[in-house]
């Protein structure tokens, strides 16, 4: 009978340390390796939204010869809006239409169905050379158009119109989320 518990040994105390102690570097590693892929994968996520965003405005000029912006209510004179205001603008269905005025045009936003239909908003601005019609909205209102890394506040938005050079990056506060014209 002594011979049989002696031949059942369990681990000592300081093999199960050893163990733990290996165990915890590599979950510690494997944690650290992971916060920075979660990291980039925001930062990456970022710069996708900032050239959806772009390509959004550059479509909106082209397609409507809105070049200032003046339907979507700004203009070089008001440089400093807001860019969720934009952004917002750019989820719509936006109806451009010769106004009571003569040149001036009467511009209506409705947010697509998907989103909730709502009429946000009208404007009575843009110039004779902005073309009448009605157009589907640039950017899909469902999708969350906030910067995903952590501490950015929103978008920071430039457009120089007579070039068409527009540039999209993330704004560290909310003072820098505007659109600013050049």
């Amino acid at each position: 009978m002594k011979k049989m518990l002696k031949q059942n040994k369990g681990f000592s105390l300081v093999e199960l340390l050893v163990a733990i102690l290996i165990m915890a570097v590599i979950a510690g590693t494997a944690i650290t390796l992971f916060g920075g892929v979660l990291g980039s994968s925001r930062e990456n996520a970022d710069k996708e939204t900032a050239e959806n965003i772009k390509r959004a405005i550059l479509t909106y000029m082209n397609m409507t010869n809105d070049t200032n912006l003046n339907c979507l209510g700004m203009s070089q004179a008001t440089p400093w809006t807001d860019s969720k205001d934009l952004i917002k603008k750019l989820c719509c269905t936006i109806e451009i239409a010769d106004g009571s005025g003569g040149n001036a045009k009467s511009v209506k936003f409705d947010m697509p169905t998907q989103v909730g239909t709502t009429t946000i908003g009208e404007v009575n601005g843009g110039d004779a050379t902005d073309i009448n019609g009605t157009y589907h909205p640039f950017i899909d209102g469902t999708k969350d158009m906030v910067p995903k890394t952590p501490g950015k506040a929103g978008w920071a938005i430039s457009i120089d119109p007579e070039a068409q050079v527009i540039k999209v990056e993330t704004a560290d506060n909310s003072s820098d989320a505007i659109v600013k014209f050049e």
